[in-house]
């Protein structure tokens, strides 16, 4: 299992309590990261939307949205796990 984590979108824009893109509201760094696996056919795609703070780089960005989507990226891997293998009815289990 080898994981590729690419940034699909790094912007800023204004957007409402729901993270809904809007002309009044308030400004935020979106960061977009689509994930892969070498083990798992497609991807896992996910934006957070993260406050801005001039004291941040752009790499502080990316780790913060990463941070808050790692337990995402377990469970599409973990739901994943399986699809492929043989079940065997003979032993129980899958191979």
């Amino acid at each position: 299992m080898t994981l590729s984590i690419k940034v699909n979108n790094f912007e800023q824009q204004k957007v409402d309590e729901n993270n809904t893109v809007t002309e009044s509201g308030t400004l935020k760094q979106s960061v977009t990261l689509m994930v892969t696996d070498t083990d798992i056919d497609g991807m896992y795609v996910a934006t957070k939307w993260l406050a801005i703070d001039s004291s941040k780089s752009d790499d502080d960005y990316v780790k913060e949205a990463y941070d808050a989507i790692k337990d995402d990226i377990t469970a599409w891997q973990n739901s994943k796990k399986n699809i492929g293998k043989t079940f065997n009815p003979d032993t129980g289990k899958m191979e």
